[in-house]
C-alpha cells in the first residue's frame, strides 16, 4: 500500500525519544530529558512582538516563494559580515532549515547518485538522501572527529555528487578548523563534487571560530550553506531558516518549494527579520551553554565508566560508555530504569555505537540530577 521508498527510511530517534519523554511526563513522572535538540528558552520578547505586530498588520498571507525581499537581503548582508560569503538576495531562499537540507539533495541528486556523509553525522542526513533516491556513503572520522580523506577517496565513483557536513557538528560538538575545511574544499573541487554545509549552530561556538567553506571563492558555486534561527534565537517552533547557494540552485529549489510548502510562514519571516541583526541574544545563549558544557564535562569526568571529548560548540555531548550492550539497549534501559532520556549513539552512524548523545539544553538541576542517574546506571552495565 505504501510507497516502497519509505522502507529505507527510519523515524527520527531524537524525535521519538522526546515523544516518549512527553508521554512519561503526562503520566506524572519526573523525567530527565537530555534528548531534545532545541534551546530551553522562550523566543526573545522583541522577536515575538515583531511577529505579533506583523500579524496584526495583516501580514498573514502567502509571501513570495523565495521569501520576503527584506529578509533575503538581510541574510545576504549577514553572510557577508559574519561568514565572509559574498552573495546577493538572489542567492538566498528562505525556507525551514531541515527542508533546506531536503531541497539541497533534491536539487542536485538524481536517483542512484551518491552522497558522502562523514560519521558521526546528524541523524537525518542519510534518510534525507535515501528519501530522494540517493545512495549514502558513510565515512569514519578519527579520534578527534576529523575527516579521513583516504577513506573518502575509496568511496568515490562516477555517481558521487556531494558531501554533507554540519559545523559545528551535531552530535559531537566539534568545530572544524579553517585548515580542515580548506582541505575538505580541496577534496570537493578535485573530485568535482558539491558540499552541503549545515551551519545551524554557528553562533554556539565555545572554542575555535566559525569558517564557512562558501567564503572560498572557488567554493561558492559548489556549496549550499544552510542556516537558520532555531538554535541562535530559540525559534524552533517558528520553522524558518534559509539556504545560500548559486542562483541556479536557488531557482531549482524555489521551483520545488512552490510545489510543496509554497513559502515559509509569513509571520515567522517577519519575526526572523527582527532577529537577524540581534547579536546580544546569541551571545547570551552562548555563555549559558558554555557554562552548562563545562558542568556536563566535569560531571561526566567523575565517572570511570564514561568519557567524552569536550564539545567546542553546540549544546551536545557525545558520551562513550563501557559495556557490551548496544546503545539502543543502553538508552532504552536508562529510560525505563532511571527515567533519563538520551539519544542512542548508533542513530548517528556505526561509529556512534557504544555512545549516547546528551543535550545540555536544560537547567542545571536536571543536568546534575540526571547525570548522577546516568553514572549510577553506567556502573551497573556489564
Amino acid at each position: 500500500m505504501l510507497a516502497s521508498r519509505l522502507s529505507s527510511i527510519s523515524e527520527s530517534k531524537s524525535v521519538a525519544t522526546s515523544n516518549r519523554a512527553a508521554e512519561l511526563v503526562k503520566a506524572g513522572k519526573r523525567v530527565y530529558n537530555f534528548g531534545i535538540g532545541e534551546p530551553d528558552f522562550t523566543t526573545p520578547e522583541h522577536i515575538i512582538k515583531a511577529g505579533f505586530e506583523a500579524a496584526l498588520n495583516g501580514r498573514t498571507h502567502y509571501t513570495s516563494s523565495y521569501g520576503i525581499q527584506e529578509l533575503r537581503e538581510a541574510i545576504s548582508s549577514k553572510m557577508k559580515k559574519f561568514n565572509n560569503v559574498s552573495s546577493t538576495f538572489k542567492n538566498v531562499l528562505v525556507t525551514p532549515t531541515k527542508f533546506a537540507l531536503n531541497l539541497s539533495v533534491m536539487s542536485l541528486l538524481n536517483t542512484g547518485d551518491e552522497a558522502i556523509v562523514p560519521e558521526p553525522y546528524y541523524l537525518s542526513y542519510p534518510d534525507i538522501v535515501r528519501l530522494h533516491g540517493g545512495k549514502v556513503l558513510t565515512s569514519p572520522t578519527d579520534s578527534n572527529y576529523s575527516f579521513d580523506f583516504d577513506d573518502m577517496r575509496k568511496l568515490l565513483s562516477p555517481r558521487t555528487k556531494m558531501v554533507i557536513i554540519s559545523n559545528p557538528t551535531n552530535p559531537t560538538g566539534k568545530v572544524y578548523s579553517e585548515k580542515e575545511l580548506k582541505a575538505l574544499s580541496d577534496f570537493v573541487i578535485e573530485n568535482n563534487l558539491y558540499l552541503v554545509s549545515d551551519e545551524i549552530y554557528e553562533d554556539l561556538i565555545f572554542e575555535g571560530k566559525m569558517f564557512s567553506p562558501a567564503s572560498i571563492p572557488e567554493m561558492f558555486n559548489r556549496t549550499i550553506t544552510v542556516g537558520g534561527f532555531s538554535k541562535s534565537y530559540a525559534m524552533t517552533g517558528w520553522r524558518v531558516g534559509y539556504m545560500v547557494a548559486h542562483e541556479d540552485i536557488i531557482k531549482a529549489s524555489n521551483k520545488m518549494q512552490q510545489q510543496t510548502i509554497t513559502c515559509a510562514p509569513s509571520v515567522s519571516q517577519y519575526a526572523s527579520l527582527a532577529a537577524i541583526n540581534d547579536r546580544e541574544t546569541p551571545a547570551k545563549f552562548n555563555e549559558i551553554f558554555r557554562r552548562r558544557r563545562d558542568l556536563v564535562y566535569d560531571l561526566i569526568s567523575q565517572s570511570d565508566r564514561l568519557e567524552m571529548r569536550k564539545p567546542e560548540g553546540t549544546f551536545y555531548a557525545f558520551v562513550k560508555y563501557q559495556g557490551n550492550v548496544t546503545s539502543e539497549v543502553f538508552s532504552e534501559k536508562l529510560l525505563s530504569e532511571k527515567l533519563v532520556v538520551v539519544t542512542p549513539g548508533s542513530a548517528f552512524g556505526d561509529q556512534g555505537e557504544y555512545h549516547f548523545r546528551l543535550s545540555f539544553a536544560t537547567d542545571d538541576e536536571t543536568i546534575r540530577e540526571g547525570i548522577a542517574k546516568i553514572r549510577e546506571f553506567a556502573d551497573s552495565v556489564s
